[in-house]
């Protein structure tokens, strides 16, 4: 607990402020908690459930999840993104936490580097260590926009994977197509030259409440 970032350091310092000064005279923008509860139509649903549950709902469930829930997201995703993402390919997590040291449980070995990019989210040394990893971090540019060069040059033989955050936390920056696509080039690249995958960890959680003007 002790050894826990900064974010969660401050939201702990948020309660006990909470607790002496009330808590209609502390804003809490640490964690991102929502100021307000899920609608009526959500607690129906729970209601519901609970007075008819579904057979073998408190049961255990497959390792990757139901797979109800996982070819409903796929087709989420292949209508999001045009391109088709069969449901065997989803596992279901406990967040996006739990879904990153998943993911670098199964790719980092002893020693293997993870690029990200700075200013990042302040648990992510956290989750590589986690996995035996080391983390390298690449400057963006002054508007906190990807630096190609940068990651580029960051680069190594030990090179196993690159976390990118858009938007980002803590900067609220979102990638552009073009760069996005910049940073393909290098990666596939990088394949060709090399014969090894890095690997691109993409963390989304904040997409769905980006607004266009």
């Amino acid at each position: 607990m002790k050894q826990g970032n900064w974010v969660r350091l401050l939201f702990e310092e948020g309660i006990q402020l909470k607790a002496d000064l009330g808590p209609e005279n502390v804003f809490d923008f640490t964690i991102g908690n929502p100021a307000e509860g899920p609608p009526e139509i959500f607690r129906e649903a729970l209601r519901n459930l609970a007075e008819n549950p579904i057979p073998g709902m408190h049961g255990y469930m497959p390792n990757a999840g139901h797979p109800h829930v996982r070819k409903k997201i796929a087709s989420h995703i292949s209508e999001e993104c045009g391109i088709e993402v069969p449901f065997e390919n989803l596992v279901m997590t406990a967040g996006a936490g739990g879904a990153l040291n998943v993911a670098l449980h199964c790719l980092l070995n002893p020693g293997d580097e993870v690029i990200i990019l700075s200013p990042y989210f302040l648990e992510y040394p956290i989750y590589i260590e986690n996995h035996g990893g080391n983390t390298v971090i690449a400057k963006t540019s002054p508007d906190y926009l990807l630096d190609i060069q940068a990651i580029d040059q960051a680069i190594t033989e030990r090179t196993k994977a690159i976390i990118l955050n858009s938007p980002n936390n803590p900067s609220g920056v979102v990638y552009p197509s073009e760069q996005l696509g910049q940073l393909g080039d290098l990666l596939r690249s990088y394949k060709e030259s090399s014969d090894r995958d890095i690997y691109l960890l993409c963390d989304e959680p904040y997409k769905n409440i980006c607004t266009t003007t």
